[in-house]
Parts: C-alpha cells; structure tokens; sequence
C-alpha cells in the first residue's frame, strides 16, 4: 500500500563531489515537525536523495501506464477513465503534486515513472492479470521483476505460485539452503518457464522475453525463505 510522503521536499543540487553533497531546499522546512520525529532519538539523520529526470515524459511511457490501466479495467469491469483518476489521485496523495499525461502537460519522467510503479503496485496487490509479454520500460524494469519476486509471480507468463530461480550458479555440491544469496541475482519463473531457461539457457530465454533478473534486499530474502549470512 503506498504511503503518502509527508516528509519529502524538492531542492537543487549546488555541489557533488565524491560522496558530499550540496543543494538548496526549494520550502521552508517544517522544523516543529523534525523536532517531534526524532525527539529522543541519538541516531544519524538519515535522508533519502532522489534524482529527478526534468526531461519531459515519454509517448512510450504514456502508452505504457494506459495499457497498465486497460488491463485493471478488464479485470474489473471499471472504465479506464475512473482508473485514470484514482491512480492520478494517489501519485497525489504520494508525492503532493498533480500529474497529467495530455500532450501539453510537463509531466516529467521521473514523475511518469512514479505512476507506473504505483499502478503496478495496485496490479500485484489486487492480483490483476498482466498481458504476457509486456514491453516493460527500462525506467520500470527492476521495479516489476522485483515485485515479481516478491509476490511470487512469473515473470514471463505471470502464473502465481512461481519458482525462485537462482540466476548465478550456486556450483556443483552447494546446498541451496546454506548459501549465503546476499548479491545474488533472481528471477520467478514458474515451473514450466523455469524447465524452459534451463532447456533454452539463460541468455536466449531472456533475450527472447526481455526479462531482467535482479538483487533482492537482504529483508526480502529472508522474507522469501533465501538464506543469508551476516
């Protein structure tokens, strides 16, 4: 479920070098509220930086997340346009800023990206059935074979109760279940796609699928049953 961003604000980068940054807020901060989050609290202040891509959305984009949306309204029946809506209500409610998608609009990418994750967030979360073979954008790539992996779906033909298949080899006489998978490469398959990248080999069955294989967390691993070891 998303979470609205109430601590989030917009600034711009002045100065980087090597791991120091420099960069003016674009508001006044809500002190009060900074005082009452870490109230009692000795740790580090822990920020969370974003680059923004100011480029202005994409017609590939926009194809993309309308075809996310024409999908849900399969499944359920709702026009396209309360759909179009709701999602534009919640990228609102996430980010404090309005979204359009009409030619005219500066919608930018990083702002179309955010919508087509928060859309394939309500596909996973509701189970709606995705089209088999997606031409999924970069921008959104490692965002749905992620979500893949965690909510155990295939990648490539979207079957629920997929495989987790360990992309790098575990080598001859490993025990799976002992392996530390921290850095590690995954991708969920089901068990018929699973035989097939193994028959095909992990190349031309990718390559053929356009399907990306990607790192877990370490929470995710564990969350998954993947053994880690710290």
């Amino acid at each position: 479920m998303f979470k609205p961003l109430i601590d989030s604000y917009s600034a711009v980068l002045k100065k980087f070098k090597g791991k120091d940054i420099s960069a003016t807020i674009n508001e006044e901060v809500n002190i009060d509220r900074l005082k009452t989050m870490y109230d009692g609290y000795d740790g580090d202040r822990v920020i969370e930086i974003r680059f923004i891509d100011p480029r202005r959305f994409t017609v590939q984009q926009r194809n993309f997340i309308y075809a996310l949306i024409g999908d849900i309204f399969i499944d359920t029946g709702m026009p396209t346009d309360f759909w179009k809506e709701f999602f534009y209500f919640r990228f609102e409610g996430v980010t404090g800023r309005k979204i359009s998608l009409k030619d005219e609009s500066s919608t930018t990418v990083s702002d179309a990206n955010i919508l087509a994750n928060i859309i394939l967030d309500f596909i996973f979360e509701h189970d709606i059935p995705f089209k088999n073979g997606y031409e999924i954008l970069p921008q959104n790539e490692q965002y749905f074979f992620y979500k893949c992996l965690t909510n155990r779906v295939c990648c490539s033909c979207g079957k629920k109760n997929a495989d987790i298949h360990h992309v790098d080899s575990v080598g001859m006489g490993n025990n799976r279940k002992k392996i530390n998978n921290s850095g590690r490469r995954f991708m969920a398959l089901c068990r018929e796609c699973h035989t097939k990248i193994h028959v095909e080999g992990f190349t031309t069955f990718t390559t053929k699928r356009k399907l990306t294989a990607v790192v877990l967390k370490d929470s995710d691993l564990k969350r998954l049953g993947l053994n880690i070891i710290e």
